[in-house]
C-alpha cells in the first residue's frame, strides 16, 4: 500500500477532536469489528460514547454492523483500523489489550469458552504472559476437541513460546512438559509437520532435567515413533518399544502397557508380524476390559481400544480369517462411534477397507474407505488420509475401473509424500504399479514396483515386500512375453 494512502488516513485521524481520536484508537485495538459493550467497559465512559460513535459514522470511519444480539460496529476500511492502531505507543497498546482481555472475562464470564481465542490474542499482545499462556492452552484444547488439528498445533506452539520467555522455575518446566505433550496429539494426526522433532526432543530434555519418569517414557516412545514414520531406524525403535513394554509389564503399569502395546501393534503391522499383533492386541484388550478403561486414550490421539481392534482385525484378514476380522472391526467401529472418536473411526474404516481389498471385494472396500476419507478430512487426520486414497484406488482396481484407480492412488501417494511419511509408502507405489500393469503400461509398472521394493526393504515392511516380489514377477513375465511376441 503506498505511504500516501496511509498518510492521508493518518492526517484525517489527527484532525479529529482528541476524545474522538482516543475512542477510535481504543476501538482499533479491539479489532476491525468491535462491540459497544467492550468499548464502553474499557473507556469507562458513562455518557457520550454513543454520540462519539455516531460522529465517527458520519465521518465514514466506521459503520454499524449489527444491533442484535448486541450492538457491534466495524471500521469501514481495514487500513483505517491499522493506521489508528499503529498511531498508539507500544506501551499504551499493551495496556489496552490487557483491558480488553479483562473486559471479555467480566462481560462473558458465563460463556467464556466462546472467547478463548480472542482472550489468547489480546493477552498475548499485553504484558500478562500468565494469562496469555492460560488462554493459548485452553484454545489449543478446544481446537483439539473439535479436531481442528492445525489450529490446535499453532495454539500449543504459541503457548510454549510464552512459557519459554517466562522465569525458568521448576513449576514452569512442568507446565512446559504438559503443553509439549498436548502438542504431540494434533502433531501425530498431522503426520508430524515441520518443527515436530524439536518439540519431542525438548519434552524429553525437560523430563530428564526434572526427573519426570512417566513423561520421559512417553516422549522417548514418541521420538521413536517419529523416526519410524519418517523411515529411520525402524528395527532399533521396535526393539526399544519391546524393552519398554517388558518393563511396564513388570510393574503392571497400565498407563504404559496400553499405549506402548498399541504402538507395538502398529510397528508389527508395518513389519508384517501378524501373529505378534494378535498376541499383543488380545492381551491388552483383555486388560482394558478387565480394568474397565476401554474409553481412555492414554495420551494417544486415538482411542487405544479401537486401535487395537483395527490392527487385530487387519492381521486376521491377512491370515485369511476374514469373518473373525469383520467381527472385530465392527465391534471396534461400534465402540469408536459410541465415544465419538474420529481418529479411531478413521483407522478402523481404513483397516476394514484393506481387509475387503485383500478378500477381493472391491465394492465393500470402497464403501469403508470412503468413510475413512470422510473421517480423516473432518478430523484433519493427514497421517491416514494418503493411505485411504491409495486403498480406495485398490478397490476401484478390483472393479476394473483402472483410470479412477490410478487417479486415486496418485492422489494418495502425493498426500503421503508431501507429509514426509515413509511408512507404507512402499505399498502405495506397489499398488500403483499393479494398476499400470493391468493397464498394459509395463514401463511405469516396473518403475513403481522397483521403487516399492527399495522402500519396503529400507523400511523392513515384509508383507509389502512379499506382495511387490509377486508383482515384479508378473511384470517381468508380461515383459518377456511381449518381447517373445
Amino acid at each position: 500500500v503506498p505511504d500516501t494512502i496511509q498518510g492521508i488516513i493518518s492526517a484525517r485521524i489527527d484532525r479529529l477532536e482528541e476524545n474522538l481520536k482516543r475512542t477510535m484508537q481504543v476501538a482499533s485495538v479491539i479489532g476491525r469489528d468491535f462491540s459497544f459493550r467492550i468499548l464502553h467497559t474499557i473507556t469507562g465512559m458513562k455518557e457520550g460514547l454513543k454520540s462519539q460513535l455516531i460522529n465517527l459514522q458520519g465521518l465514514e470511519f466506521i459503520y454499524e454492523k449489527r444491533l442484535f444480539p448486541e450492538l457491534e460496529y466495524i471500521f469501514k476500511h481495514i487500513l483505517t483500523q491499522e493506521v489508528a492502531y499503529n498511531s498508539l505507543l507500544t506501551k499504551r497498546r499493551k495496556e489496552i489489550h490487557e483491558n480488553i482481555g479483562q473486559a471479555n472475562e467480566q462481560i462473558y464470564s458465563e460463556r467464556l469458552e466462546e472467547f478463548y481465542e480472542m482472550l489468547a490474542y489480546h493477552y498475548s499482545k499485553s504484558e500478562n504472559p500468565e494469562k496469555a499462556y492460560e488462554y493459548l492452552k485452553l484454545s489449543g484444547n478446544k481446537a483439539h476437541r473439535n479436531y481442528s488439528n492445525w489450529e490446535a498445533f499453532r495454539f500449543y506452539k504459541d503457548a510454549i513460546d510464552v512459557l519459554t520467555n517466562m522465569p525458568e522455575t521448576e513449576e514452569n518446566k512442568r507446565e512446559q512438559i504438559e503443553v509439549l505433550y498436548l502438542t504431540t496429539l494434533p502433531m501425530f494426526s498431522l503426520g508430524y509437520p515441520e518443527g515436530s522433532l524439536e518439540i519431542l526432543q525438548e519434552g524429553e530434555r525437560l523430563s530428564k532435567e526434572i526427573v519426570e519418569e512417566k513423561s520421559l517414557a512417553h516422549f522417548q516412545v514418541l521420538v521413536g515413533l517419529y523416526y519410524a514414520l519418517k523411515g529411520e531406524d525402524l528395527l532399533l525403535r521396535l526393539q526399544y518399544l519391546e524393552d519398554s513394554f517388558k518393563e511396564a509389564e513388570k510393574t503392571n503399569n497400565i498407563e504404559l502397557i496400553a499405549p506402548i502395546g498399541a504402538l507395538l501393534c502398529t510397528f508389527y503391522w508395518w513389519t508384517g508380524e501378524c501373529f505378534k499383533i494378535i498376541d499383543m492386541a488380545s492381551k491388552v484388550i483383555v486388560l482394558l476390559d478387565k480394568t474397565q478403561r476401554q474409553s481412555e486414550f492414554f495420551g494417544r490421539p486415538g482411542n487405544v481400544y479401537s486401535q487395537l481392534h483395527a490392527k487385530y482385525a487387519g492381521s486376521m484378514g491377512i491370515l485369511g480369517n476374514f469373518e473373525e476380522g469383520k467381527v472385530l472391526l465392527e465391534k471396534g467401529i461400534d465402540f469408536a462411534l459410541k465415544i465419538k472418536n474420529l481418529f479411531g473411526l478413521g483407522q478402523l474404516e481404513l483397516d476394514y477397507g484393506t481387509l475387503q481389498n485383500i478378500k477381493g471385494d472391491g465394492e465393500n472396500a470402497i464403501k469403508h474407505l470412503q468413510n475413512c476419507i470422510r473421517y480423516c478430512e473432518e478430523g484433519q487426520i493427514v497421517i491416514l488420509l494418503g493411505l485411504a486414497w491409495s486403498r480406495l484406488g485398490w478397490g476401484y482396481c478390483l472393479l476394473g475401473e483402472l483410470e479412477t484407480a490410478r487417479k486415486h492412488m496418485e492422489k494418495g501417494l502425493k498426500i503421503h509424500s508431501d507429509a514426509g511419511l515413509q511408512y507404507h509408502l512402499s505399498l502405495q507405489y506397489g499398488l500403483l504399479g499393479m494398476v499400470h500393469l493391468k493397464s498394459g503400461d509395463l514401463k511405469n509398472a516396473q518403475s513403481c514396483a522397483e521403487e516399492a521394493l527399495k522402500l519396503s526393504q529400507k523400511n523392513h515392511e515384509k508383507w509389502a515386500e512379499g506382495f511387490i516380489w509377486i508383482l515384479l514377477g508378473r511384470i517381468f513375465g508380461k515383459t518377456r512375453k511381449s518381447q517373445d511376441d
